[in-house]
């Protein structure tokens, strides 16, 4: 009641804007202070009676009269006031309070007489609805609009769900403002609406509705994954009271973030119409490529809480299911894992905030799908079959099947690579298939064995441009990539080079073996024989060593790691992969031919054949002149000559190989350097 008596003391006191002291009352068009004088002195007998707050709510109304009858600006009743505000909820402009869209807020009408502290009062209270009209500005036009994306619709609709309970608050409110201005003079209480008592009820619609205000300044730009990011991060917050609300609305906000979470890693579905989800597709490429370019990761999609190891495992998930569909041709694994008929565990649904769960579920899911697509290319697609066939062929690791080649191709190889026909060289790969150990290989293995002829350039010999091909399809192509078959085919070349020499050195020791005895007439020959063979005995001894690291020390340790890896350590279609691009990289850089420290190791050892093929003409000129019937002494002078310095140079290049590998600190190639030079085989010439 006192409060009452203080607001109508202040509403009784009117302050003229011509008077400079509150007591100041000499104007004309204001009431003199004996008006609430003759208010009392008219005020009928009979009312005298009634209810203080009666006889107060009377004595007010005849004030406000009193003061319209005079011509004065009367001050606007707090009922009004009251009415206003509930529009201004609503988002609608009041009589006296409007929305001004040039500034932004919400502004009192000039002509409006309120007092200065009933305006702060109102202008706090206009909060709420600027907040309302800001949160309806992003809900309107996303609304009904598909383009924004599911995440962002359903982010509408929570956002309109919780508006619900403020719609009820403002129901409440109008009813009870009308209930107030709908008697003539009611009492005030302790349940009266005032303004004060507004600002308390509406303190915590006001902080929600701020919540909801600073979600859609952060969020209007997102959507998808980035959208639930971006609110999740707001859950970091000390406030119990905040945290509860955003992450009770995150559970409706990532439901469709959730489905299609859900419909990636049980089905391999990607139900994605607004790009919204962190996994994506490219429609354009070809199931041959599926597993390589098809499916991308989006990572401004990844919420926040998923990890990117997690994100990783989701989407080999869904690509190894998409793979065994569509590049195995098994939808059995598929069917089976996710038919409610034969699967009695129901499908665990994903929701926001039991990311433990989520995370043991892929976990697992990831484990049994990543082992069916691996079962699936060791057995049905046969790929350590494909692997132990690279090996032995390309690889040069079928021993009969490539002396054999050699013995029947070489003397047709010497031939210039212009006069060479795949059709003769298929026929003789055919002929080494039925004469050796490879013919009890599986036919299927042994029909994708093929010879090749590189692009033939001027001076080129058969050697040249003579390669074994393989060939895969899809799926096991997956593993074996154009760049692994481009490495398998450069291994080829330059083992079928060091086997070129070996096969040149081994004809030559067998040709001067039966020299030695056909020539032992010949005494003028007698030290050139002797020193050929010392010579042929070197070279011999280091293609030997050479070959002997390149096989065992490189390809067959390379080879057992690899093995090993794929039988007992791979855990998806990835690693298999990555591990075989490690044997091929493991192979090229232990046999010199990649790597910018094995630069100079490859020169050399390309000097070295060039060296000892060009020596076997040596030979021949030798052999020649030993067959002749007409000894000339200058002639053998002139092949003595080259023959010494044939020799030299041989000798002076395998010194300098071994100072380059002396050079390294690879244990590797101490060990080869070792065998080259053991008890000094070569620096003690």
């Amino acid at each position: 009641m006192d409060d009452i008596s203080r607001q109508m003391t202040a509403l009784l006191i009117p302050i003229s804007a011509h008077s400079s002291r509150p007591y100041d009352m000499q104007s004309e068009s204001v009431p003199s202070r004996n008006t609430r004088r003759r208010l009392a002195d008219d005020y009928p007998e009979s009312d005298r009676s009634l209810p203080p707050a009666t006889q107060l709510a009377k004595m007010r109304e005849a004030y406000q009269s009193s003061i319209s009858n005079s011509g004065y600006e009367p001050v606007v009743p707090e009922s009004a006031l009251l009415r206003d505000l509930i529009f201004i909820f609503q988002g609608i402009d009041g009589q006296y309070i409007k929305y001004d869209s040039g500034t932004g807020e919400y502004v009192m009408d000039s002509q409006a007489n309120v007092p200065q502290p009933t305006k702060d009062l109102v202008y706090r209270l206009t909060e709420v609805g600027w907040l309302y009209q800001r949160i309806q500005s992003f809900i309107r036009p996303r609304f009904n609009d598909p383009s924004t994306g599911l995440v962002a619709q359903s982010f509408c609709f929570a956002l309109q769900h919780e508006l619900t309970d403020y719609y009820k608050l403002i129901a409440v409110l109008e009813a009870q403002i009308e209930k107030q201005t709908s008697t003539v003079f009611s009492i005030p209480n302790e349940h009266t609406l005032t303004l004060r008592r507004l600002l308390l009820w509406t303190r915590e619609s006001s902080q929600r509705l701020r919540l909801m205000s600073v979600l859609v300044d952060v969020c209007k730009d997102q959507k998808g994954g980035a959208l639930v990011s971006t609110m999740h991060n707001y859950t970091k917050h000390g406030d119990p009271f905040i945290q509860k609300y955003i992450k009770a609305m995150l559970e409706e906000v990532s439901k469709p973030f959730y489905e299609m979470l859900q419909r990636w890693i049980y089905e391999g579905e990607l139900d994605d119409p607004y790009q919204e989800f962190f996994v994506a597709c490219d429609p354009t490429v070809s199931e041959e490529e599926l597993w390589q370019s098809k499916y991308s990761i989006r990572e401004n999609m990844i919420p926040s809480f998923i990890s990117s190891e997690l994100a990783q495992k989701i989407f080999l998930i869904g690509k190894s299911l998409n793979f065994i569909r569509y590049s195995c041709q098994d939808d059995v694994f598929v069917v089976r894992d996710h038919d409610p008929s034969s699967n009695p565990s129901p499908v665990q649904t994903f929701k926001y905030g039991d990311i433990l769960a989520v995370e043991r579920s892929i976990d697992q899911t990831y484990r049994e799908t990543s082992k069916q697509l691996i079962n699936i290319l060791k057995h049905k697609y046969k790929l350590m079959d494909h692997l132990r066939a690279l090996k032995r062929y390309l690889l040069l690791g079928q021993g009969d099947f490539i002396q054999y080649l050699m013995d029947t191709l070489g003397p047709g190889l010497n031939q210039p690579a212009n006069k060479l026909f795949r059709h003769n060289l298929t026929g003789v790969l055919e002929t080494a298939i039925r004469a050796s150990n490879a013919q009890y290989d599986d036919p299927e293995i042994l029909n994708r064995l093929d010879v090749r002829l590189l692009e033939v350039s001027a001076n080129d010999l058969g050697w040249d441009v003579f390669t074994l091909d393989y060939h895969l399809d899809s799926p096991i192509n997956t593993v074996f990539s154009p760049a692994a078959m481009h490495q398998y085919l450069r291994l080829f070349n330059f083992l079928w080079q060091l086997k070129r020499v070996e096969y040149t050195l081994t004809a030559s020791w067998r040709r001067w073996s039966m020299a030695s005895r056909d020539f032992a007439s010949v005494k003028e020959m007698a030290q050139d024989l002797h020193q050929a063979q010392l010579c042929i005995s070197r070279m011999i001894h280091f293609i030997y060593q050479l070959q002997h690291y390149y096989l065992f020390e490189v390809l067959e340790c390379s080879w057992e790691k690899l093995a090993d890896y794929i039988n007992n350590k791979s855990i998806d279609l990835d690693s298999i992969i990555e591990a075989h691009t490690q044997y091929l990289t493991e192979i090229t850089e232990k046999g010199f031919l990649s790597g910018a420290k094995n630069q100079a190791l490859s020169m050399h050892l390309g000097s070295l054949f060039e060296t000892i093929l060009a020596y076997k003409s040596v030979l021949d000129n030798l052999h020649t002149f030993g067959s002749s019937s007409q000894q000339d002494a200058e002639k053998l002078k002139k092949i003595r000559a080259k023959h010494t310095d044939m020799e030299k140079k041989f000798q002076s290049q395998v010194l300098e190989f071994l100072d380059v590998l002396g050079s390294y600190h690879d244990e590797d190639l101490r060990s080869l350097l070792t065998r080259l030079n053991y008890n000094g085989y070569y620096s003690a010439n």
